[in-house]
């Protein structure tokens, strides 16, 4: 699961946040599951050092939760299912259909 908070105007973010940044009310904590939609993407032409193939950074969108920027080396398209892997830094995303999780 993905942990984060909520707050009553709607704004939703993974990390635990005291305050809404949005209307300054309390959030409260809140958690949403590992998949989501790819809203855009784009391909990043220089090549990154330990990936083999092109590196596609992804904004997902998760159902009544938040945005989240991902990485992913896999060819995705906008409306496609992914799920989402948090990793120390970073979010990773992995075609739904996929059996293998990196990292996981």
């Amino acid at each position: 699961m993905l942990r984060g908070s909520r707050c009553r105007c709607g704004f939703a973010t993974v990390g635990e946040k005291i305050l809404c940044p949005r209307c300054g009310r309390r959030m409260k904590a809140a958690e949403w599951p590992e998949e989501g939609t790819v809203l855009s993407f784009v391909t990043l032409g220089a090549e990154l050092e330990g990936h083999k193939n092109p590196v596609n950074l992804l904004l997902v969108g998760i159902a009544k939760g938040p945005k989240l920027v991902c990485w992913t080396e896999s060819t995705l398209s906008e409306g496609d299912m992914v799920l989402v892997c948090p990793s120390d830094k970073a979010y990773h995303c992995f075609p739904k259909e996929s059996s293998s999780r990196a990292g996981a």
